[in-house]
């Protein structure tokens, strides 16, 4: 039987990068099937190698260096080398690489890069089509592109930290590290994106990613409900009453995670609870995160009653039976027993020849046509003396995808040559040269959107903005939830569905048609429109489509070169396949919460539904991947996606800390293990600062700053001296103050400060559409630019139904007699 190839198989990455995000983004790549080669300096090599946490047993330097679990984590799937790039050798071997690679990854700015001598300009000198990736904390240009950051100063840039907490406490960091790999992932999904396009339309790029954007588009609750609705919204534990009632209970064994996130889920919540009467009670309508009051506490009093004594397991899988979203709240050891995690095969082991025997979460998806999956990492300077000597004495020759190569066999050919089978007419074949002006990566590109709410959308989103042709495919029988969220009645001529923030954001760039698919006449024209799609997207639960006489199978006869892909929330091969999931309970259930909180108190939700946005974003990588394997055989494949085993994945150096060295970081609040001080302190009119010392040269300068000399030695020891310093301060004044002397800080920004920063402005970060009825609003944008493709289009999200009759007649080549035939039956 012939192994099935990666979906990456022929493409060349090279890891230059430092800290989090580089080395997840590269690390994903590595894990889908890239080959990545990991640059580290001589010494003590990559600085995540003095991370840890490490194994109580490495009692030495040589041991230490080899088992931190940052290190472990984030770079599986590569092969590793040491080059000193500040020797002549050292640069003459970095070049060689470069001529010889398709991508670089760097986890600094355009300008660092520039003052190495690394920059686009000289990288694409030495290989014109080369793709450099550049990530950063707020991206490699604006009035901000200098500033130090770190994940607590990257929560409150973005937005984030203005929602976690307590009221009553200090605005919080989301736990773990996940604002870096967030952006890794988006950094992944873009380096992807330019790959496609150059192997459609040829060329190389510079894509810059700003870590300060990925947060807001995981926070979006500041800009959104301030833009729509004029809110200013505060952290908060947990949700009132109604659509979006969310809270974590305890319970005999452990802790339960309470989720209603529509009207139909909050009203069979308050059946399964036996208190069908606070449904209906007059006293608790309205009640939400917004205006929380004592009502809230009310309700919870009354849910913590009905536990009863059952075991958080029991009370999962019953609530499960009724449909209502409730999520299990594990620590990291118990994020490994999951039963989806285990029976997908999504916890994997790999074998070190130090570390020995260590756990990792793997791929969160199934791929029909596809294998994935992450491998041990490398030793320091492992692989140094094998790469090295792959070099050609002479001239490099032209190998994967048109760029120079070492000429280390891979198992599969090089891109854009099909091997098994001949691709049908029309696939893209790659241009040489470098264009000025490259067409965006996914233009010809057909997608079917048949997702709701929030997780799909998100990955249709990501290919429109692309520059995909993206059909989003409602019913007026049951339209996207996501329409009823957070709408305002501003204004009483626009219904309701057409003012939601939330839909209005993730819905951009695509065109609309309502189909009932519960008729067959609506089964039949999406079918029609499957035979020129190249992609279909949804996340029902896996019984639907099937239930549709829409599976993948039947497709596949209609179209092979389809690529499908199904986020449901477990998996479809899942024993929860068909158990619901939203993204309060998806961050529960993947431990976002467990890592979230004051230290010593409850876990607690980031204030935001990121869970959906995060698996949409790993979705898109899925794609991405998928679509690059068909680029190159012809092939369309279904990918089977778990958004749980998704979310698992960004919080993955949590899990192999305890994995591998026994440490389950917890709940940390504001604090780091590793850095002399960092928190959230207080400044005037009730605002926030994040700071961050990294080094003791940070903690001496903060002691400069604030004239109190014991900082320089005492640091976190003074937590209370310096919030009685910045409490007399503005906090964006502060934050300028910090910056300019190299300190890393940022400001909790609230919904207006997002919309003022002169950094999103100088980046686009937030992108205005004009919608019908409520005039020009703000929504986040990708975190990620590109220097030579085309700018994304801008178009504001489709009225439902908006363009359906020119679709039904455009692909289904229907009259407009046929089409009012359907208007009358309501299909």
């Amino acid at each position: 039987m012939t192994s099935r190839p990666s979906p990456l198989a022929g493409v060349r990455v090279l890891d230059v990068s430092g800290g989090i995000a580089g080395p997840f983004c590269a690390k994903l790549l590595g894990d889908l099937g890239a080959d990545v080669v990991k640059v580290e300096p001589p010494g003590t090599g990559d600085e995540s190698r003095a991370l840890g946490p490490f194994p109580a047993w490495a009692n030495d330097a040589d041991t230490r260096l080899e088992t931190s679990a940052a290190f472990f984590f984030l770079n599986t799937s590569k092969r590793g080398v040491v080059l000193d790039t500040a020797t002549a050798q050292g640069r003459d071997r970095l070049r060689s690489l470069v001529q010889r690679f398709d991508v670089v990854v760097a986890g600094e700015t355009a300008e660092s890069l520039d003052e190495k001598g690394m920059g686009y300009d000289v990288l694409s000198s030495w290989n014109p089509a080369v793709i450099l990736t550049t990530i950063s904390g707020f991206g490699s240009f604006g009035p901000h592109s200098a500033y130090q950051s770190s994940h607590l100063v990257s929560c409150a840039v973005g937005g984030w930290s203005q929602l976690c907490g307590l009221p009553d406490g200090e605005p919080l960091q989301v736990g773990g590290t996940i604002s870096e790999t967030l952006a890794g992932a988006f950094a992944a999904a873009a380096t992807q994106l330019a790959v496609l396009g150059r192997t459609r339309h040829g060329g190389g790029d510079h894509i810059d990613v700003s870590v300060q954007q990925a947060v807001l588009a995981g926070a979006q609750i500041p800009t959104m409900l301030y833009e729509y609705r004029g809110i200013v919204p505060e952290r908060y534990s947990s949700v009132g009453a109604g659509a979006g009632a969310c809270c974590m209970l305890p319970t005999a064994d452990g802790i339960i995670g309470i989720n209603a996130l529509t009207r139909a889920q909050w009203t069979m919540l308050c059946e399964f609870f036996g208190r069908r009467d606070i449904a209906e009670d007059e006293r608790y309508r309205g009640v939400s995160w917004v205006n929380a009051d004592e009502r809230v506490d009310e309700i919870r009093a009354a849910f913590r009653t009905a536990l009863g004594d059952r075991t958080a397991e029991a009370l999962f899988h019953q609530a499960q039976q009724w449909r209502v979203p409730f999520g299990l709240v594990p620590n990291m050891a118990q994020m490994f027993d999951l039963p989806p995690h285990r029976h997908r095969g999504f916890i994997v082991m790999l074998e070190h020849p130090v570390a020995g025997k260590v756990e990792v979460p793997g791929i969160p998806f199934h791929a029909s046509g596809t294998r994935t999956g992450p491998s041990r990492p490398p030793l320091l300077g492992e692989h140094t003396e094998s790469v090295l000597a792959d070099l050609p004495k002479g001239t490099p020759t032209m190998g994967t995808m048109g760029t120079p190569t070492m000429g280390t066999p891979t198992e599969a050919p090089t891109m854009g040559t099909p091997t098994e089978g001949t691709p049908t007419e029309g696939t893209p074949t790659r241009k040489d040269g470098l264009d000025e002006a490259n067409p965006r990566p996914l233009e010809g590109i057909r997608v079917l959107d048949l997702s709701m709410f929030f997780a799909g959308p998100v990955c249709a989103q990501i290919a429109a903005d692309a520059g995909a042709e993206v059909i989003k495919v409602e019913s007026i029988q049951r339209i996207d939830g996501w329409r009823g969220s957070a709408t305002s009645n501003a204004n009483a001529e626009l219904p309701g569905w057409e003012s939601s923030p939330y839909f209005n954001w993730v819905n951009r760039n695509k065109r609309e048609v309502t189909l009932n698919l519960k008729d067959p006449r609506g089964v039949s024209i999406l079918k029609t429109m499957v035979e020129d799609a190249d992609v279909l997207i949804e996340n029902y639960t896996p019984r639907v489509m099937a239930n549709f006489g829409l599976d993948y199978d039947t497709l596949r006869e209609i179209n092979p070169r389809l690529v499908m892909i199904s986020l449901s929330g477990f998996g479809a091969d899942s024993p929860w396949r068909d158990y619901v999931a939203f993204g309060m309970s998806t961050e529960q259930m993947a431990g976002f919460t467990h890592l979230t909180g004051y230290p010593g108190g409850e876990p607690l939700f980031t204030g935001t539904t990121g869970g959906d946005l995060f698996s949409g974003v790993m979705g898109a990588n899925a794609l991405f991947a998928a679509l690059s394997h068909r680029d190159r055989t012809g092939e369309g494949q279904h990918i089977d996606f778990g958004q749980v085993e998704a979310c698992s994945l960004y919080v993955g150096d949590a899990m192999t800390a305890w994995s591998l060295a026994g440490v389950d970081p917890g709940r940390m609040g504001n604090e780091h293990h590793h850095y002399p001080l960092q928190g959230v302190f207080p400044c005037r009119d009730n605002r926030w600062i994040a700071i961050t010392c990294k080094t003791g040269a940070h903690c001496g300068a903060l002691a400069e700053i604030v004239g109190e000399p014991t900082i320089a030695e005492a640091g976190a020891g003074c937590h209370d001296t310096i919030a009685a310093w910045t409490s007399t301060c503005d906090h964006l004044a502060l934050m300028g103050q910090l910056q300019a002397a190299g300190i890393p800080a940022g400001a909790v920004m609230n919904g207006p400060d997002l919309l003022a920063d002169p950094q999103l402005a100088a980046r686009e970060g937030l992108l205005v559409q004009d919608r019908p009825g409520l005039g020009p609003k703000h929504h986040p944008g990708q975190p990620y630019r590109f220097r030579r493709a085309a700018p994304p289009p801008n178009e504001r999200a489709p009225l439902l139904g908006e363009h359906s009759s020119e679709i039904l007649k455009e692909y289904a080549g229907l009259t407009d007699d046929d089409i009012a035939e359907l208007v009358i039956d309501d299909v």
